[in-house]
């Protein structure tokens, strides 16, 4: 779901070698507590004190993580004080509906993101400022290194999975250069590792989905590892006037488009929905909303595949619920190509509309959508099943059950919580 890996991610290679600078500087400023800024302790509701490490920070603005960390944090919010770090220009805590923030400096950049040394750096800064922290829930797998900090504090801890994020480096490679490539295999050898750390060092391992479950049981036999889903984001419902007029300005027609949500990076397959759109007979529109670098190497191979095809369209990231529900709403058919799992958040939200799901066929996409699912696993299975659907008037009542629902996903972890820390 949504951590963007242990270093490298979508590299253009200007940045990959200040690492060490970064890391440096981290570990001094992070010491260095007499410069903390706007520091003030914050009075205790609760007993139970529960840090979410591993997001950028809430309120959400950049993906699954930290949606999942901030519809969690806003539920149980009553029944523990919440702590939740945030990245940001310096070190310091306040408060935000009623969830406390850690914030700690972090650079980003186009090419690369440090989420394993911050999590160290956060966990080091919260252990100082709330030293009777209870339980400390890492949300993404590359916090597993800081979490051996955290045990070695005598502290609760969990460790969430995600997917198999080390198997993302092998897709990936293929794109950068050569001189990257070192650095992917130092990326995946840590990624591998933060799995294994991930199932041995903390009380708890999370998997958000039921194949994840079984691949680490089997590979890793750890000592307790507990399935809670993913939570569907509601989008708004907008009336049919407001959504032909936002069509309309985005020079789209009802059901005139194959949609596609996400991160446009290469385990996503998105080279592999343009391939066969390129190659079927359709006059309906591919859109694409995500973020794109136009420094990255496989963006770059993305568009030499669309050439001056004008039906593909790259929107860019759209933020605006408004916008996606329409978009969501009114396609003719959502494509989801992802091939490493578990769970994810935009396929999630695609359940709230009756259209239907063309989705590379994983054990992870099968588990949500079931026989409902059309499935694919080559360029030319997914052109025939463009072309299958094309002229047909196809809907599906996705009906997804309960536990794909924030608040039944908030009282599993409370519950969970509360065992570990009793």
């Amino acid at each position: 779901m949504l951590h963007e890996g242990v270093t490298v991610t979508d590299t253009s290679g200007n940045d990959l070698w200040d690492c060490g600078v970064y890391i440096l500087t981290l570990s001094t400023v992070a010491m260095n507590t007499t410069n903390f800024r706007g520091y003030r302790k914050y009075g205790s509701r609760h007993p139970i004190k529960i840090a979410l490490i591993g997001s950028r920070g809430i309120p959400p603005r950049y993906g699954g993580t930290e949606t999942f960390v901030y519809e969690l944090s806003k539920r149980l919010k009553e029944d523990f004080d919440i702590y939740v770090t945030s990245e940001g220009d310096g070190f310091y805590m306040d408060e935000f509906k009623g969830i406390k923030r850690i914030h700690i400096w972090a650079k980003h950049t186009p090419t690369m993101t440090l989420p394993a040394i911050y999590d160290i750096i956060a966990t080091l800064y919260l252990l100082k400022k709330v030293p009777d922290i209870n339980l400390l829930f890492y949300v993404a797998p590359d916090g597993a290194y800081a979490a051996i900090l955290a045990k070695l504090a005598r502290k609760k801890t969990i460790v969430s999975t995600d997917g198999v994020e080390w198997q993302r480096l092998f897709a990936r490679m293929k794109y950068v250069p050569l001189f990257n490539k070192p650095m992917y295999l130092l990326t995946m050898l840590a990624l591998f590792f933060a799995e294994f750390f991930a199932c041995k060092i903390p009380d708890a391992t999370i998997a958000d989905s039921i194949a994840i479950k079984n691949y680490i049981e089997r590979r890793w036999k750890p000592k307790k590892v507990i399935y809670i889903a993913y939570g569907i984001r509601q989008l708004p419902q907008i009336d049919e006037e407001k959504q032909r007029t936002i069509l309309h300005k985005l020079g789209l027609e009802r059901h005139g488009y194959y949609l596609t949500v996400g991160r446009i990076v290469a385990e996503n397959n998105i080279h592999m929905e343009i391939q066969a759109f390129t190659q079927a007979k359709t006059s309906k529109k591919l859109v694409i909303v995500g973020p794109t670098n136009p420094e990255d190497p496989y963006v770059k191979y993305l568009y030499k595949l669309k050439k001056d095809d004008q039906r593909i369209i790259f929107t860019g990231p759209i933020y605006d619920t408004t916008i996606l529900s329409t978009l969501r709403a009114n396609c003719k058919a959502y494509i989801h190509a992802y091939t490493v799992g578990g769970t994810n958040p935009s396929l999630l939200e695609q359940l709230q509309y009756n259209r239907p799901i063309l989705t590379y066929d994983v054990p992870f996409h099968r588990e949500i959508l079931r026989e409902k699912g059309i499935y694919f696993k080559t360029t030319e299975e997914l052109r025939q099943k463009i072309e299958e659907i094309d002229n047909k008037d196809v809907t599906i009542q996705w009906n997804p059950p309960k536990i794909f629902t924030w608040q039944h996903v908030a009282n599993t972890y409370k519950q969970l919580f509360k065992q570990l820390v009793r």
